[in-house]
């Protein structure tokens, strides 16, 4: 066969940076690690934050800490079966948590380093959300 001709077929398929291998000894398994380890840390982290941590830096309130930590109890399920639905939604919940920190970081000096390991969290679930989605399309239904 001449060089530069490729014979007619369908394309193979090469893994990207991106996508994580389905072994279960993989990337794969290293990814929802992560997932799980950032959610339930942000979990604890709500507590950590606005109850245990004194002021100024948190506020010693454990009624806002329960409050904060609620939400997240929504999703957990599907978040730690590593389920697409509560991937999700639990993404779309984090978010606004990404944004509690974002705001408490730039406005709040005192308590700027417990807003960033929130946002640091945030960013960890939602790359490890990311990641394992690509790897998992959701199926048909």
């Amino acid at each position: 066969m001449p060089a530069g001709r490729r014979l007619a077929g369908p394309p193979s398929r090469c893994w990207t940076s991106f996508e994580a291998p389905t072994a279960p000894g993989g990337r794969a398994r290293n990814v929802r690690t992560l997932l799980i380890a950032c959610y339930l840390g942000l979990f604890a982290w709500q507590f950590a934050w606005h109850a245990l941590l004194p002021e100024p830096a948190g506020s010693g309130n454990w009624l806002l800490a329960t409050l904060l930590a609620l939400p997240l109890l929504l999703p957990a399920g599907g978040v730690l079966r590593a389920q697409h639905a509560g991937m999700t939604w639990g993404a779309f919940l984090v978010v606004l948590y990404f944004l509690v920190g974002v705001m408490e970081a730039w406005s709040n000096p005192p308590q700027r380093f417990a807003a960033l390991v929130q946002v640091a969290l945030v960013a960890g679930y939602v790359l490890a959300a990311g990641v394992l989605s690509r790897r998992d399309p959701p199926g048909p239904g």
